[in-house]
């Protein structure tokens, strides 16, 4: 029993459940009319199901090409069920509706348009030439916007969520250049898959660059303090310096995952910033 819930709680991947729920109070902490309430709590755990919710359902309909890319997850390697996926995904969004629906009209609102948006890229988008990264970056970038809601104040969170989109951009497009070739075996065309790996990483490059340099605007604008640049510099720049220019060097399957999952710890490091700067 304990290994089945473990199971069905690591097809929810635990740490992306983490960083949105976290999202949602970082954004709701930079704003100076920042209060604890009611809207936040529920609105934090909301953005965390939908976030669960969305990432089971990549699952299901990325079962066949996982077991090529990713075989050891709990879908393709057999320890979780369909039938329990759905479940699981159901459950996960219902209860993100109803607690958004406690929030207020536009709370709600944003949880289900978001919510829909990410069954529509599991669905389709995914498989589609940026398409599917834009959906993606744009959903994890509403998510500072949500939190801002929460405490009266979305524009506040408009700064960190440009950050969020470029960011979740580039390191979207690095996993399609992970799952190229699980994603050529079942007709699903992305970037990679048109374009090859170089164009990719080409592309990569250009986000990561531009990002780098918008980030320290805030910074220059007085928006956000000294501690939110050394943090940005010493945290986020080296990595995404390390990102532009180790994968010239390596690109196989293994490494592009490894990088995926350091961007991944990275965006942590981002939230910190983001915090303590302001």
């Amino acid at each position: 029993m304990i290994r089945r819930l473990k199971n069905i709680w690591n097809i929810s991947r635990p740490l992306n459940v983490f960083i949105a729920f976290l999202t949602i109070w970082i954004a709701a902490f930079i704003s100076p009319d920042f209060h604890l309430n009611y809207k936040l709590i529920l609105g934090s755990i909301a953005a965390a199901l939908i976030t669960c919710g969305a990432n089971i359902i990549n699952d299901i309909f990325d079962v066949e090409i996982d077991r090529i890319n990713k075989p050891d997850r709990p879908l393709p390697g057999g320890t979780v069920s369909i039938r329990e996926a759905w479940i699981y995904f159901s459950v996960s969004y219902v209860l993100a509706f109803i607690l958004a629906a406690f929030c207020d009209a536009r709370m709600f609102a944003v949880a289900v348009i978001i919510g829909i948006l990410l069954i529509v890229y599991s669905a389709w988008l995914k498989r589609t030439v940026l398409w599917g990264n834009l959906t993606v970056s744009l959903a994890t970038a509403v998510a500072f916007i949500y939190g801002a809601m929460a405490v009266g104040d979305w524009k506040i969170g408009l700064i960190p969520a440009t950050f969020a989109f470029f960011f979740h951009l580039g390191r979207e497009l690095i996993k399609d250049m992970q799952d190229l070739e699980g994603d050529l075996k079942n007709k699903s065309v992305t970037f990679p898959g048109k374009f090859g790996i170089k164009s990719s990483i080409v592309l990569v490059n250009i986000i990561f660059i531009f990002l780098i340099p918008l980030t320290v605007l805030p910074y220059i604008l007085q928006v956000y303090g000294f501690v939110y640049l050394m943090i940005v510099i010493l945290g986020v720049h080296t990595v995404l310096i390390f990102t532009n220019v180790f994968l010239w060097i390596r690109n196989d399957r293994v490494t592009l995952g490894r990088i995926s999952h350091l961007l991944k710890l990275d965006m942590l490091i981002g939230l910190i910033a983001i915090y303590f700067g302001t």
